[in-house]
């Protein structure tokens, strides 16, 4: 593992596995606030670092001398505390966080395993910390690979040949389980991408025309 200076490749972060949802909102990060945590990471001698926030996880990956300046960075820029991160957390570092990488993006670390949107949000992630200048050529070359990596997975494997994403799997839960579904009043909560997944799968595979949409 390359080193720079002193420092090393973390990661720290929080996800469905230890944190429920409320809590994951806690540390969600707008794309505002994204922006303005590379700024603030840079302005405190953090130049090589990216975030990605989802509505199940919320994951830093940088190099710093320390983890704890990249839990501070998360908890300044989010609802949650340090004391918070440390009940619900994972923190890898070098080669254990490239291997987390690599799990997230090829759809290993998904809540559904194979969920592939969390492809476009790492690749959007990268580009808007490229864009602020806070990537190196270490994290584009692990980030290239690992969107190779995940290109591979979902075209050589069967691992994406069934459910494959969180909103398709709720609506199919609706229609295994409830036989009236169509009849009834549906609410989906979130108008993010997710949100607007699920939409998209409601429309095509019911006929329920009874959904109401609300924002956190």
């Amino acid at each position: 593992m390359k080193e720079l200076g002193q420092e090393h490749f973390y990661n720290i972060g929080v996800s469905y596995k230890k944190a429920d949802a409320e809590t994951r909102g806690k540390f969600s990060v707008s794309k505002e606030n994204q922006i303005a945590l590379l700024k603030a990471a840079k302005s405190n001698g953090i130049s090589s670092l990216f975030i990605i926030s989802t509505c199940n996880r919320t994951e830093i990956f940088g190099f710093a001398n320390r983890p704890c300046l990249l839990i501070d960075l998360l908890c300044d820029f989010s609802e949650g505390t340090p004391k918070e991160f440390t009940a619900i957390s994972n923190v890898y570092k070098d080669q254990e966080a490239v291997d987390h990488l690599f799990k997230i993006g090829t759809g290993l670390d998904s809540q559904i395993l194979g969920d592939y949107e969390i492809v476009g949000q790492l690749r959007q992630s990268f580009k808007v910390a490229k864009a602020e200048k806070t990537t190196n050529a270490f994290i584009e070359r692990v980030v290239n690979s690992v969107l190779q990596a995940s290109k591979k997975v979902k075209n050589q494997t069967k691992l994406s040949s069934g459910t494959t994403s969180v909103s398709y799997a709720a609506v199919q839960y609706i229609i295994k389980h409830l036989p009236d579904y169509n009849s009834k009043n549906i609410l989906v909560f979130g108008l993010g991408k997710m949100g607007k997944h699920t939409c998209k799968n409601l429309a095509e595979y019911t006929q329920n025309k009874q959904i109401c949409l609300i924002n956190r």
